[in-house]
């Protein structure tokens, strides 16, 4: 059975709360605790942080957090349940501590006195990892932005100079956009767009990753070479023609194709992709092109 407890407004299970002569042999130090979870900007980590100091005064297994649509678990999630809802940011995260035995008075003060030093660093963590998927990701489609793309691409190159790993880079334009923009309104452009970018997806594999440059223009960094960016390239043009969103307004997909060299560098690869893509539209789109 479960109540709402009159101390800090917990809701707490009768059987996590228990009387007994067990005490807290360490006192925490709560402004030791309070550095150790600011020292990240990682929601992941400053959970699993906070666990890990619980740990030292608590018979805990392990906790589970809600919190809006972020989840974090840490250690085994088994044992007594304990929940309790703590302030973050204008929000409630939702507690679930699960304990290898009821907590005694003592313990139970002791969560009391560190539970609320979680909610600033956790809020602060939250907010930052928003900031940064804003600033990498298109708030549109989802997909890497133009500046993310210019990093995942150098960082791509890198790799392969190492390693002699082959990489590929797709360049993708949508034929007709502006004519469906301008006859059907913004609002169905950005609907096409967001269908677009779900066929991208359904197309390439985990370790390609796929990207909006703007407007109608994308890109997908590809982990092989020219056939892997083609099999892709031919899976984005049969799912475009079973979509009628894009079939009523003749929308169509041009591509170019470019395979990485050791003597190219990200510009060189990055244009000869680019003269390809117009190539395909200038062959009649619809279809896509190699690079030289």
């Amino acid at each position: 059975m479960d109540y709402i407890s009159n101390i800090g407004g917990h809701r707490d299970s009768l059987e996590s709360w228990h009387d007994d002569t067990r005490h807290v042999t360490a006192q925490p130090d709560p402004l030791q605790l309070l550095q150790k979870l600011h020292s990240s900007l990682d929601p992941r980590t400053v959970f699993a942080c906070y666990g890990k100091q619980l740990l030292q005064y608590l018979p805990l297994s392990g906790i589970y957090c809600k919190f809006g649509e972020l989840e974090l678990r840490w250690g085994r999630l088994k044992g007594i349940k304990l929940m309790h809802e703590v302030p973050v940011g204008d929000a409630e995260a939702e507690l679930e501590y699960y304990l290898q035995m009821p907590l005694s008075i003592g313990e139970m003060l002791v969560l009391q006195q560190l539970e609320p030093l979680l909610s600033q660093p956790l809020n602060n963590a939250v907010r930052y990892q928003q900031m940064a998927s804003q600033a990498m990701f298109d708030a549109l489609t989802g997909l890497g932005n133009r500046h993310f793309f210019g990093q995942a691409f150098r960082t791509v190159l890198a790799r392969a100079q190492r390693s002699r790993n082959q990489v590929s880079l797709l360049l993708l334009d949508l034929d007709n956009f502006k004519q469906l923009n301008d006859q059907m309104g913004h609002h169905y452009g950005d609907k096409a767009l967001v269908r677009f970018g779900e066929i991208i997806r359904r197309s390439i594999r985990r370790c390609d990753q796929p990207f909006r440059l703007g407007g109608d223009e994308f890109a997908i960094l590809v982990e092989g070479d020219v056939s892997a960016a083609v099999s892709i390239a031919n899976r984005i043009l049969q799912y475009m023609q079973t979509e009628t969103l894009f079939n009523q307004q003749n929308v169509t997909c041009s591509m170019g194709i470019g395979a990485w060299q050791p003597h190219l560098n990200q510009d060189q690869l990055f244009n000869n992709t680019d003269a390809a893509l117009y190539r395909a539209k200038s062959a009649g789109r619809n279809g896509y092109a190699l690079a030289e």
